[in-house]
């Protein structure tokens, strides 16, 4: 299959339309540009280098990272993608090829369904 020429931006507008499409929620944080042109993302902690999208669904959440067809990971995008892992989340890298493949499609589906093994937190 070939490789399809998409921004990170283009991939996160996608993957937002068809999570809202499908009934999945999302959380993404964005990036504001500074009175000095600098582009940051105001965060406390260890946010720095959390994965671009948050996805939930009755069936689960997902962690990923957006990146272009050669995007690399910063070593903070790692941390953050490796630390979920261990802790037992589903996290990981989406790239344009993975939209093409229908991996995407795929996995936000599979954490729309609804899964009985859990009851939803009542406040």
């Amino acid at each position: 299959m070939a490789a399809i020429s998409m921004s990170e931006d283009d991939l996160l507008v996608t993957v937002l339309d068809m999570a809202k499409r499908m009934g999945v929620m999302t959380a993404h944080f964005r990036a504001a540009q500074s009175k000095t042109g600098r582009w940051i993302t105001p965060v406390q902690g260890d946010g720095k280098g959390f994965p671009d999208v948050v996805l939930v669904g009755h069936g689960g959440l997902l962690f990923r990272e957006l990146k272009s067809a050669k995007g690399r990971l910063a070593p903070e995008q790692q941390l953050w993608l490796d630390a979920l892992t261990t802790a037992g989340g589903d996290a990981d890298v989406w790239r344009p090829a993975d939209l093409t493949s229908g991996r995407i499609e795929a996995e936000i589906r599979a954490v729309r369904r609804p899964s009985t093994a859990k009851e939803p937190c009542r406040a």
